[in-house]
């Protein structure tokens, strides 16, 4: 009896097949990957302007609980305490020049949610051992610009300044104490520099990405985390607790 040989049909993925459906998988891996990204920065920032609240909160007890009324000087050897010098009557370190946050004086937690410590500016006349008063003045010492040489000031009566440098980290130091580099330079730059330059004029405004640079273009990379005492906020909050 002849044997009948039954003849299957073979199927199965072309090359081209194959290669369509791993480039959808690769789109939907980037797509998730992109989207995870994206969630995880905006946690961190929101982290760190949270942080940033409950350190103006502690600088506001710090100032309230000294006598004559002061805020801390800013640490400028990475112990976390304020850094006095040796004179009489004492004064900061860091002459109004940004260094780091004296966090341990205040009992806060160290660093930002990228792992860098937070940079702090104090006008002298308000850190100053001799304490202030209601008369004091600080117009003019300190300013807040909208962006590098800026004609907009968006504070020149500030008290204190506090940033993160967010999640480039340029110009920041380390909770292990390493010092980062600086940005690039260039124009692109020139908003996050003027937060480093050691003079007392700062730039706060939305976090911009990298992006086409033209003639016409402000500066689009900038991601600093920046928020000011004003003067009047800090002695209205001690007025209103009777310390002034």
């Amino acid at each position: 009896m002849p044997i009948n040989r039954i003849k299957k049909n073979q199927t199965g993925f072309t090359l081209i097949e194959l290669a369509v459906v791993l480039v959808i998988i690769a789109v939907l891996i980037g797509s998730f990957v992109g989207t995870l990204g994206a969630r995880i920065d905006n946690t961190r920032i929101s982290e760190t302007k949270d942080s940033l609240d409950k350190i103006k909160l502690a600088l506001y007890g710090f100032a309230m609980s000294q006598s004559p009324a002061r805020l801390p000087c800013p640490d400028n050897d990475n112990d976390g305490l304020e850094d006095l010098d040796a004179s009489v009557p004492p004064q900061c370190v860091s002459l109004e020049t940004a260094a780091n946050l004296p966090w341990a004086t205040l009992g806060i937690g160290r660093g930002d949610a990228w792992a860098s410590t937070y940079s702090y500016w104090v006008a002298d006349i308000y850190s100053n051992t001799t304490g202030f008063a209601l008369a004091t003045d600080a117009t003019g010492i300190g300013q807040i610009l909208d962006s590098a040489g800026s004609a907009t000031s968006l504070s020149d009566n500030i008290a204190a300044v506090i940033f993160s440098h967010g999640k480039n980290q340029y110009g920041s130091i380390g909770l292990d104490n390493a010092v980062r580099g600086g940005s690039p330079g260039g124009p692109a730059y020139a908003d996050e520099d003027e937060n480093t330059n050691g003079d007392s004029v700062f730039v706060s405004r939305p976090i911009t990405a990298v992006g086409p640079l033209t003639e016409a273009t402000i500066p689009v990379i900038f991601d600093d985390i920046v928020v000011w005492i004003s003067e009047y906020e800090l002695k209205g909050l001690m007025a209103q607790a009777g310390v002034l």
